[in-house]
């Protein structure tokens, strides 16, 4: 599992040093307002959730995501032209003073690498997530790398390495698992064709009888049945949820400052509302089986972590000092 983890983390930073030289580029930089990478973002996410509009263009979101996802982007578009010195109207004064709140970049990262990764497929949405992903990931890790969180990281004690390096393999192999089929179901009716006769009978003045027997071929929407089509670990019910508890057991297994700010039982509960989100899903399929060793390897981890801690036990509290005399004046 570590060999896995370490080839991983080394395959994640040669892209992570591509992509930044990419974004580093002065040719990019000077076309964009005041040099602004997370403005870049929010225009790839707004073109992400508005072009499924058009006709024989297909991967939009359901209605209430899309909004959300349109929502941010336009909040974090109007903090940056500010910051560019095209300032929005007063009216939207408030929402550059939301979007310029700490936690806003975080959950609106979260928000879009969640939707490239259930977005993954061929087509133009589908690219537009994957860019306004890579980009807007970029800008929050350099937000990161300039934050306190990132220079408390080190020294790290041996129980942190194992358990971010757990966490990340394991994290890997639920998502390549959700990439995979977990069942299948009906799809449209399959036409077919078949052979109709029609008989034309013509009776003369004499009473005379005359029949003609033509044959057509006509087709039948229903006559094929419906084809069986692959239904991935994205296409489930409340897999928005499971890809952002993953991302959130990432956070919490490599940012020691997350795992302080909040209680220790939190990263358990999402590990075990995955495995049960897992659990539910299996079949005869290799992507449930997958996932669920990977949500396990997860599981593993974050009890050691959350076990020992409880095992340490607390400093004592030194004893109470006695009162001291008030002093005599003279």
């Amino acid at each position: 599992m570590d060999d896995v983890a370490d080839k991983a983390q080394r395959a994640a930073d040669t892209a992570g040093r591509a992509v930044q030289d990419v974004l580093d580029d002065p040719r990019l930089r000077e076309r964009l307002p005041g040099g602004s990478l997370p403005l870049l973002g929010a225009g790839l996410v707004t073109a992400a959730v508005l072009v499924p509009v058009l006709p024989f263009v297909g991967g939009g979101l359901e209605l209430p995501w899309a909004a959300l996802m349109l929502v941010g982007s336009l909040m974090l578009g109007a903090r940056e032209l500010g910051a560019a010195g095209h300032p929005p109207p007063a009216v939207l004064a408030p929402v550059v003073q939301w979007a310029s709140h700490p936690a806003f970049l975080p959950m609106f990262t979260a928000l879009t690498v969640t939707e490239a990764f259930l977005s993954l497929g061929l087509g133009v949405a589908p690219l537009l997530w994957v860019l306004a992903a890579l980009v807007v990931g970029s800008v929050q890790w350099r937000a990161f790398r300039a934050s306190p969180a990132a220079r408390e990281e080190l020294p790290r004690r041996p129980g942190e390495v194992r358990l971010k390096r757990w966490v990340f393999a394991g994290v890997a192999a639920c998502a390549v698992g959700m990439l995979l089929p977990w069942s299948s179901r009906l799809g449209a009716p399959v036409g077919g064709l078949f052979l109709q006769r029609e008989r034309t009978v013509t009776v003369d003045s004499n009473f005379g009888r005359e029949i003609e027997d033509t044959h057509t071929w006509q087709r039948d929407p229903f006559l094929g049945g419906s084809a069986r089509h692959s239904v991935s670990g994205q296409s489930r019910l409340g897999a928005t949820g499971v890809v952002l508890s993953l991302l959130a057991l990432g956070v919490l297994a490599s940012v020691r400052r997350a795992r302080q700010a909040l209680p220790l039982v939190v990263a358990p509960v999402l590990a075990g509302l995955v495995t049960v989100w897992a659990l539910t899903g299996l079949s005869s399929r290799l992507g449930p089986w997958l996932f669920l060793l990977g949500i396990l390897a997860v599981d593993v981890a974050v009890s050691r972590e959350w076990l020992g801690h409880r095992g340490v036990p607390r400093p004592p509290e030194p004893p109470p000092q006695p009162p001291r005399d008030p002093p005599i004046s003279a």
